[in-house]
């Protein structure tokens, strides 16, 4: 019965691909349009199977886009299991805030979670590196290294440390950058800065090379540069940075992102819920996070590519670049950071040493393909 279930969530998949792509999305994903779990807790592949209603804190609020991909999963795992697993959305601050929710999903109190592993790496660093990097991976990168490398497993030992299982819901591409009131070109402009920055690893590079970071909740992110408390500051990527029209207040752009080269945001599930869950469930629940991570991946590099012409050719923002010399000095100083952070933390090393295993493997291939291979300009 289970290999029936597995079958027909293939099926299911293959259908809200179709639809995303412009198909209908309403009974194309029904597999038993007699009701089924819809009315009385079965899914669609005949496999009698109880109704199971979840809560899903998040680490966003109700306006940020990120909390969108949580809303996306939980859709797509109703629609897979015909609406017999529900998984209820709750924003940030109304189940919890953000620092909570770590510890109730930990605990069972709430199910599951949408999160950043950076906000986590008070308890450990090695949290961090699982949801962002300095000057290395790409989005498609971390996506690789989950799904065809090791990193899953890196994932699902370090959460489950914590009682939790683990799924990416989206691997981000390159946050924008610096976004300040004049213009960034070099170490010593930010040096004479107050700038927002997120991130621990970040910070303590930032702190390397001079630079004064000052904490700002993303939530007053656009009042404080608005009001000249910070000069400059980042949060995520365009379209996200969009959301908190950034760019009214901060007209100058620093880029590329060398303090977040990319990220990932996905879903803790407390253990113990996840036990309880009958397997096929539990299938459904991994391949809607699967689903979730491919299909983000594409419209997050497809609206950051729309939001940053609209910033640049309607909204006149400035982009700048530091110099040759000093980006090597931050890319060393990077690199320096990341391994003395693992000479402290053996959970850091051993994910750290993983991330640039995969790296190494696919030098030759980078090299060969060049600008074919991961993209170029024109």
């Amino acid at each position: 019965m289970k290999k029936k279930f597995i079958a027909m969530l293939l099926c299911l998949a293959m259908a809200l691909t179709l639809a995303a792509c412009g198909g209908n999305s309403g009974g194309a994903l029904n597999a038993n349009s007699g009701g089924g779990a819809a009315s009385g807790g079965t899914t669609g592949g005949g496999e009698d199977l109880p109704a199971v209603t979840w809560k899903m804190g998040s680490t966003w609020g109700a306006g940020n886009v990120h909390f969108s991909v949580d809303k996306r999963f939980t859709e797509i795992l109703s629609e897979l299991t015909n609406g017999g697993f529900t998984v209820t959305n709750y924003a940030e601050g109304e189940l919890c805030n953000a620092a909570q929710l770590f510890d109730l999903v930990s605990a069972g109190t709430i199910e599951c979670g949408g999160d950043w592993g950076g906000y986590w790496s008070g308890k450990d660093t090695t949290f961090e590196l699982l949801s962002t990097i300095m000057d290395d991976f790409t989005g498609l990168d971390y996506y690789i290294w989950i799904y065809e490398a090791d990193g899953m497993q890196c994932y699902k030992d370090m959460y489950g440390q914590y009682n939790m299982e683990y799924f990416p819901l989206v691997t981000n591409p390159s946050e924008s950058g610096i976004r300040s009131v004049r213009p960034i070109t070099s170490i010593a402009d930010m040096q004479s800065m107050k700038i927002r920055l997120g991130g621990m690893m970040a910070g303590k590079a930032a702190q390397k090379l001079g630079i004064n970071i000052t904490a700002v909740p993303a939530a007053e992110l656009y009042e404080s540069l608005q009001r000249s408390v910070i000069d400059g500051g980042e949060f995520s990527g365009p379209r996200a940075d969009d959301s908190l029209k950034l760019q009214e207040v901060a007209k100058y752009w620093c880029a590329p992102a060398w303090y977040q080269s990319a990220g990932v945001n996905g879903v803790m599930v407390n253990k113990d819920a996840w036990n309880a869950l009958p397997e096929a469930y539990q299938t459904a629940f991994e391949m809607a996070a699967r689903l979730c991570c491919g299909e983000q991946l594409a419209r997050y590099y497809h609206n950051d590519m729309v939001t940053t012409n609209q910033m640049i050719d309607e909204q006149g923002i400035e982009v700048t670049h530091l110099n040759d010399a000093d980006w090597q000095t931050i890319r060393d100083t990077c690199k320096q950071t990341y391994l003395e952070e693992c000479e402290i933390n053996p959970n850091f090393k051993k994910v750290y040493d993983s991330m640039q295993a995969y790296r190494d493997s696919a030098d030759n291939y980078r090299d060969w393909t060049a600008d074919y291979g991961f993209g170029f300009n024109k």
